[in-house]
Parts: structure tokens; C-alpha cells; sequence
């Protein structure tokens, strides 16, 4: 028997029931088949409900399962609070002030979050210090080179 599915907002199908499953079939995805007078959520229609078989002992249950966000302190999750990025600031720096030191500040900047988050909080730490130093080195630089390129131009002009 072919059956049309309604997923994201568009009719699909028709599909054989043995290929419902693959193109994204669930409990509660509207479906409808030559014979039936309306739509109807696909595990309240008795010839699907195979699909959704619970394991043995367990009743079949429609919800959608819960996700949380771990909790801070779980294994491979550091517990400190994720140190700064100074992302900002070495974009800041590329832009105004020097370009070498603020491309190098924006790589460190873009370490932290991800070994941060792969449980390595002391690269993490590091990667934000290293990303600070650097913006603090292109932004001084910057400063000290926009200073002598004033000081020539003024005197070129006298």
C-alpha cells in the first residue's frame, strides 16, 4: 500500500510502507493513503503501528524524548566556566590596527570554544591568553606605527 507523508510543511510520497521509515517517518508525522478520509497522525493508523513497536515489556509511548543540556561537572565537561575568547578584539585589531597579529589573535580566539567544549580546559585557558596577548601586541603596535607615520607626515609637510 503507498502512503503520503505532510514533513517540514510539504506533501511527500507516495511511498511503499517498507520505506516510510527512511524518509523520515515518526509516530507523529500526518499521513494519508487512498482510502482514508483524512489525514492522520501515522502511529494512531492500525496498519503502521508495526513501525512502532516498543521493545518487549515496554509499552510504545508517541512523546518525544526530553534532551537536556549536561550539566557543568559531568565526565569530559570541565567545570569551570569557559574562559574569554577576545574574539572581538582581535577582530578589532585586524581591522584597525595591525593585520599579521590580529589574523594570529582571531585563530587563538577561535581555539578556545572548541577545546573548551572537547574537555581540555587548560588548552582552552591557554588558547584565550595566547588570543589576548596577541590583540594586546597588534593593537600597541598598530598605536606605535600610526605615531611614527604622524610624526613623518607632520614634519614632511613643515
Amino acid at each position: 500500500m503507498k502512503y503520503y507523508m505532510y514533513i517540514g510543511g510539504q506533501q511527500q510520497g507516495p511511498y511503499d510502507e517498507s520505506e516510510l521509515l527512511s524518509h523520515g517517518l515518526n509516530a507523529s508525522t500526518n499521513v494519508w493513503r487512498e482510502g482514508m478520509t483524512d489525514w492522520q497522525l501515522a502511529g494512531q493508523v492500525p496498519e503502521l503501528s508495526y513501525l512502532f513497536a516498543a521493545p518487549a515489556g515496554q509499552p510504545y509511548s508517541p512523546q518525544q524524548p526530553s534532551y537536556q543540556q549536561p550539566s557543568p561537572g559531568y565526565a569530559g565537561f570541565p567545570s569551570q566556566p569557559m574562559p574569554d575568547n577576545y574574539l572581538v578584539w582581535a577582530i578589532l585589531v585586524t581591522l584597525f590596527c595591525c593585520l599579521p597579529f590580529g589574523i594570529v589573535s582571531i585563530v587563538k580566539a577561535s581555539q578556545v570554544s572548541s577545546l573548551y567544549r572537547g574537555g581540555d580546559y587548560q588548552g582552552a585557558v591557554a588558547a584565550s591568553e595566547s588570543a589576548k596577548k596577541w590583540a594586546i601586541i597588534g593593537a600597541v603596535c598598530g598605536f606605535l606605527l600610526g605615531g611614527v607615520y604622524a610624526a613623518i607626515a607632520s614634519n614632511a609637510g613643515m
